[in-house]
């Protein structure tokens, strides 16, 4: 534990309080000069009885987060996370405030406030943490508090390896990579060079079929040195929390369950997805008209690209806005067998792994339009695809749709991606925003990951981070 870290985990303690006595103060003189919303003050409840109450309901809202795990010494919380235990922290103190007002109904007069002061508590606590994370954000890039971590690659460097680096040395995340070592036989020996030289903190360990054995001796050594350890699971432990224990005649047997979004969970995703599709259609309906015009300007040939593409047991009819010269477009209705030649040829240049590459990724792609390069850019081309989940071909969140011919290079392989509707969003397209050139295999395992571990708040969390990343994430500096 970072010093740093301890003292900004005992700072938010009263940061919060002091939120949440914000957030009641602002709701009592709303309450006051907003009348002709909320209807006429029939109670008068003047600023010292309040006080005298709130002061007795933020000590209990603080300990309400601190049994949920908001200051449980680790400086470097995911914000989601954070953020939905404020919201269950908050509706609980709310809870709290209704019980009590059933008891005394003079103890908190007015409806308006209690509520109020529940929305505004959620807002102002985590404004209140945002600033803390800032903060320390900013010290981070100062060195200050940074965890120094050494990765373990295995015996050869392991892909994982390579995602995990990306991550780990980017200082936002509270790391400094101090050491990438080789697992040998002599790694125990350089780790406690390394700790005897004040340069670990954590140890990582980032290949997934390194044996037990191995492990076991990298555990140790942490365990005995007071280290973290953490290391990335492979296929049986990722599916842990996926299985089915059952009796058979007095045998135990361990059923590894298909997904979790079999049964109820694919209902509960169909509907997240209806929902988040149609607010999203209305919300961006404006901005079709003004592409449509771009696109027509720009170029000639239709507005609405359609083709058909690999999805979950038959493949399907896929809409986006036409970001290619017509011409030069492959499908039924536009360039024909010279976009196709085109197309061919342009494989020999593949980004993504060659002309032997699962499907192709061309920088500077010149069948692309001015203006494609710009909805590219920003994904607004994407935007019909709302209406194929509206329609149920596609999810808000799943693994990409690729063409046909480049599914061929991969189905029987991967057959596993096509279990569920493709999505808009994913984790592989989010780790893209970032890393363009995301492996192939990197992307497969983040999808299998995903179809093992679905949860409607994983949906709900990638949504929120792609929405994120979309409007307020730097935009990646290579032109595919």
């Amino acid at each position: 534990m970072k010093k740093s870290e301890l003292i900004f985990n005992i700072i938010s303690i009263p940061v919060d309080a002091l939120m949440l006595l914000l957030a009641g103060i602002v709701s009592f003189y709303s309450r006051e000069h907003f009348t002709q919303f909320v209807g006429p003050i029939v109670y008068q409840l003047n600023i010292q009885q309040f006080f005298g109450v709130i002061n007795k309901i933020v000590p209990a809202l603080v300990i309400i987060f601190a049994m949920l795990g908001l200051y449980n010494l680790r400086g470097t919380r995911k914000f989601l996370q954070e953020f939905g235990k404020i919201v269950i922290g908050e509706s609980l103190g709310l809870l709290l405030v209704i019980l009590l007002f059933f008891f005394n109904q003079q103890l908190f007069p007015s409806r308006f406030i209690i509520l109020a002061t529940w929305g505004f508590g959620i807002v102002f606590v985590l404004a209140g943490r945002i600033l803390l994370r800032q903060i320390q954000k900013y010290l981070f890039y100062k060195n200050i508090g940074l965890h120094k971590l050494v990765i373990i690659n295995g015996n050869q460097k392991h892909r994982n390896a390579q995602v995990i680096e990306r991550v780990y040395k980017n200082k936002g995340y509270g790391y400094v990579v101090t050491e990438e070592l080789e697992f040998d036989d002599q790694i125990i020996p350089k780790l406690e060079g390394l700790f005897a030289s004040n340069l670990i903190d954590e140890v990582l360990q980032s290949n997934p079929v390194l044996s037990d054995e191995s492990n076991l001796k990298l555990v140790q050594f942490a365990r005995n040195k007071g280290l973290n350890f953490s290391f990335v699971p492979n296929l049986f432990e990722v599916q842990r929390n996926a299985i089915e224990m059952s009796n058979l005649q007095g045998i135990p047997v361990i059923a590894l369950k298909n997904t979790p979004l079999d049964g109820w969970g694919q209902v509960a995703k169909r509907v997240l997805d209806v929902l988040a599709a149609s607010f999203c259609l209305i919300l961006t309906s404006p901005l079709f008209l003004i592409i449509a015009i771009a696109i027509k300007i720009d170029s000639k040939g239709k507005i609405i690209y359609s083709a058909l593409r690999g999805g979950r047991g038959e493949d399907f009819q896929f809409y986006k806005f036409r970001t290619m010269y017509s011409h030069l477009s492959v499908g039924q209705g536009y360039g024909g067998d010279a976009a196709e030649k085109m197309r061919q040829e342009l494989w020999k240049q593949n980004d993504r792994g060659g002309a032997e590459g699962p499907f192709l990724k061309i920088k500077d792609d010149p069948r692309v339009t001015p203006v494609g390069r710009f909805l590219r850019k920003t994904k607004l081309d994407e935007l019909p695809q709302f209406w194929n989940v509206l329609t149920g071909s596609m999810s808000m969140v799943g693994p990409r749709a690729h063409v046909l011919d480049e599914v061929d290079r991969y189905r029987d392989r991967y057959r596993r991606m096509f279990s569920i509707k493709p999505g808009i969003f994913g984790m592989s397209q989010i780790s893209q925003v970032s890393w363009p050139d995301l492996p192939f295999e990197e992307e497969i395992s983040l999808n299998i990951y995903y179809i093992e571990n679905w949860s409607l708040w994983l949906d709900i969390t990638v949504l929120v981070k792609s929405f994120y990343l979309l409007v307020f994430g730097s935009k990646s500096k290579e032109d595919y």
